[in-house]
């Protein structure tokens, strides 16, 4: 049977006498612990106090905001309650977990800066990782790490997850590759990390840059022994024509090639021209060596006939008619020895 205490014209209010020990109790479950009724208060609830304990294990509130820190009347949270107010997590043993807002906690965003940011902590303070699949900005996203970097040290693998990657085993190492349909960037919008950008700037070096400079048909390329299998050069290509080629020991260039102290033509039988235009003249500056013949490749030590003009060459004879080694075939096909002067003397007393 239910009992009701009605008062129409005035306040109800129970008084126990003995101060801060006296306790009123609102009891549903008869010495039942198996079995509880419920308080239900029609109106509003005020508890003043210095603190309220719920020890139920559901609690629901109807509530879309809740506030903490209610009547703060100074610039932020207060220093009496060390610039935090937020919500706290029991954890036994383990410190409790808070999510609190901290008025001290420094932040920037882009052009503005200040204090007075949401964290994630502990009751010690120290701060506490968030573990979430999706950050929604409003606007940009400013990730501010103060004399540190943003690291990602603690997903294996990162950067392949970015890029392609395959075994090279003579790398002995994961490298970024084609896996044969161009497509070395596995998530074109994955922030990459610092050996991701390494690997994949050594990938674009060695398989997509060109090994040279070129501008339509005129190109500058270089070729190396230890990726094509061929002599190491450099290969100037004017025109689609290639006009020199340089090697480790020799320049060819056009028909000619230096080659140490020694230059020579690249084209066998073709002659070597020394030409001033003009009034100019060819200067030797120096003694001249003419090597007795045979020369190089010739089968014949004395030279075929020149077109116009003639040649001079040197013969390794000893005790020639002429004593002086020094021959010359002009266009008509005479060959002779020019003569020592001694000789040249002796002949005309002679002859």
């Amino acid at each position: 049977m239910s009992k009701i205490v009605k008062v129409t014209d005035g306040n109800y209010k129970l008084v126990v006498s003995n101060g801060t020990q006296g306790t009123i109790t609102l009891d549903t479950t008869d010495g039942a612990s198996a079995v509880r009724g419920t308080v239900i208060v029609n109106g509003d609830l005020e508890v003043k106090g210095t603190s309220t304990t719920v020890e139920s294990t559901v609690t629901t509130i109807a509530d879309n905001i809740i506030t903490l820190n209610e009547g703060e009347a100074g610039t932020g949270i207060s220093a009496s309650l060390n610039y935090i107010a937020g919500i706290e997590v029991d954890r036994g043993s383990l410190p409790a977990a808070r999510i609190v807002f901290n008025e001290q906690t420094q932040f920037a965003t882009g052009g503005t800066s200040g204090t007075g940011a949401w964290k994630f902590q502990d009751i010690n303070g120290d701060t506490l990782p968030l573990t979430t699949n999706s950050i929604n900005a409003e606007g940009p996203l400013y990730l501010n790490t103060p004399a540190s970097v943003i690291d990602v040290s603690g997903t294996v693998n990162y950067e392949r997850n970015v890029y392609n990657y395959a075994f090279d085993a003579v790398a002995n190492d994961f490298v970024v590759t084609d896996p044969g349909n161009g497509i070395v960037i596995l998530n074109n919008d994955a922030l990459t990390s610092s050996k991701g950008v390494a690997d994949y700037v050594t990938y674009v070096f060695a398989n997509t840059l060109q090994a040279g400079i070129a501008d339509a048909d005129t190109r500058l390329t270089t070729e190396d022994l230890d990726t094509t299998g061929i002599e190491s050069r450099i290969n100037v290509q004017v025109d689609g024509t290639l006009i020199a080629t340089i090697y480790s020991n020799r320049l060819d260039f056009a028909d000619l090639r230096i080659q140490g102290n020694t230059l020579l033509t690249t084209i066998s039988d073709d002659d070597l021209t020394l030409s001033a235009p003009g009034t100019g003249s060819v200067v030797v500056k120096d003694t001249m060596i003419l090597t007795g013949s045979p020369f190089d490749d010739d089968l014949s030590p004395d030279p075929a006939s020149p077109d116009t003009g003639i040649k001079l060459f040197s013969k390794d004879t000893a005790d020639t008619e002429g004593n002086v080694g020094l021959y010359y075939v002009n266009k008509n096909n005479v060959t002779d020895e020019l003569v020592s002067r001694n000789r040249a003397l002796l002949f005309g007393m002679l002859f």
